[in-house]
């Protein structure tokens, strides 16, 4: 069995080259505070920064093997996905991310995986985009944000983007960004903490109320943290759709608890009681190992973590650790 961490993410050189040579790279940038780097970019203020931002894949996998992790699905960090500007920028800002990815990955193709970023704004280009990635570069999918600047994934301009990626098989990863809440959680880092898992909630009702999982049943969707709150409240949800008209206006095949173990949710939990409760949610064949590499709101020992849950037995600790990522991405070993 190979160890698969799928919530690992890549600050690709061409923003590192931008900044050192023009200060900024679509309008992102570094900045230093009291001796210690951050980065500025829309709608979110990433750091500290450490030498891990900057690993070259030989770095990188000296630090796997020390973690006992076989393989990285690369991500690119979800501030620099850029849907905030015109659809020109955006194509373009995606594809130099995705070229610079893909070369990565192509540093170490048995220890890395990459998922290209497409830009949302234009469903078109996106859809362009990801085809270019897959097809020409090897990318075996897509991160999306957990929302496109405010707007849900049910919208019906974007059902053609979730189409193509199941005809093309595409591994969908949701990484939240820029809220629902921020309003209110502006102190105490409740923005990530609180709306982080909010705004995935958000996300994932969206696709099952708004019909999208019953037009694309073969879609290949992966949310982080867990899956934010939602496994915690699809009793709400179902009771909801049983008494009032409104969840159901899209005439769903289900309820909304049915959709739950068609989609994949990363380990992190935070709580040996939380990745409890969503195994025996979802079942262990629905949930894959992360650590949010290279930042702080992970566990640092990820697969010695999960080996040390006394609830799951030696099945449950395999499939989570890497089989159902080797199934998904037919990683063989």
């Amino acid at each position: 069995m190979k160890v698969v961490n799928v919530h690992s993410h890549i600050v690709p050189d061409c923003f590192w080259e931008a900044n050192e040579k023009d200060g900024n790279w679509y309008g992102a940038s570094l900045f230093t505070r009291d001796g210690i780097r951050y980065i500025n970019a829309m709608n979110r203020v990433a750091g500290p920064i450490d030498e891990k931002w900057q690993f070259n894949p030989s770095e990188r996998t000296g630090f796997m093997d020390r973690q006992g992790v076989d393989v990285h699905v690369l991500s690119v960090a979800p501030y620099l996905t850029n849907y905030h500007l015109d659809p020109d920028e955006g194509l373009a800002s995606a594809r130099e991310l995705n070229d610079g990815i893909a070369e990565f990955a192509a540093a170490c193709p048995d220890r890395f995986i990459g998922l290209g970023t497409v830009p949302m704004q234009d469903t078109p280009a996106a859809v362009e985009e990801l085809e270019r990635s897959m097809g020409n570069l090897g990318l075996a999918g897509v991160e999306l944000n957990t929302n496109m600047e405010g707007h849900n994934w049910d919208e019906e301009r974007f059902l053609p983007f979730f189409q193509a990626a199941e005809r093309l098989g595409a591994f969908v990863f949701f990484h939240p960004h820029n809220p629902a809440g921020s309003d209110r959680t502006g102190r105490y880092y409740l923005s990530n903490l609180i709306s982080f898992p909010l705004d995935t909630t958000i996300a994932i009702a969206s696709f099952i109320f708004g019909g999208v999982l019953d037009k694309c049943p073969n879609l290949n969707l992966c949310f982080a943290h867990g899956g934010g709150y939602a496994c915690f409240g699809i009793g709400r949800m179902d009771f909801g759709a049983g008494v009032r008209p409104e969840p159901r206006v899209n005439e769903i095949k289900g309820m909304p608890s049915d959709y739950l173990q068609h989609l994949y949710y990363d380990s992190i939990t935070h709580s040996d009681e939380g990745l409890k409760y969503l195994v025996d949610r979802v079942g262990a064949d629905r949930v894959m190992l992360g650590d949010d590499f290279p930042f702080d709101m992970g566990p640092a020992d990820p697969v010695g973590w999960l080996n040390s849950l006394n609830h799951l037995n030696n099945f449950e600790k395999r499939r989570i650790l890497g089989e159902n990522a080797q199934a998904v991405f037919g990683i063989e070993g």
